[in-house]
């Protein structure tokens, strides 16, 4: 059984439901069940001249990346301001978390 996900929402006349991705598909009843029936009346008949279909997506592994920057003489510079980053990063942290615990021992 296919499922469709409803917005139910309470107003001051009523209730608005709405099929959640189709905006324009929405329908307004005195309670709860008259909105849900006018929507689901609607999606069908909309659906009569409507096809849900699925497309696959052709997304690129990373193993088509691999190596990309085998011959780039600037990788190794790059990779090389990474690490001194990370290490400068690290430290910067070490110092933080040794400065708290030495305030949380003191107290």
């Amino acid at each position: 059984m296919e499922t469709v996900s409803i917005l139910l929402e309470s107003e001051t006349q009523g209730f608005r439901a709405s099929v959640l991705g189709l905006s324009d598909c929405q329908a307004h009843g005195q309670t709860r069940e008259d909105a849900l029936t006018k929507l689901q009346a609607a999606l069908q008949e909309r659906l009569k001249s409507a096809k849900i279909i699925t497309l696959p997506l052709h997304s690129q592994s990373a193993s088509q990346f691999a190596g990309i920057f085998n011959d780039d003489p600037q990788w190794d510079e790059f990779q090389a301001e990474i690490a001194s980053y990370r290490k400068e990063a690290d430290a910067e942290l070490a110092a933080e978390y040794l400065q708290s615990d030495q305030g949380s021992s003191a107290a």
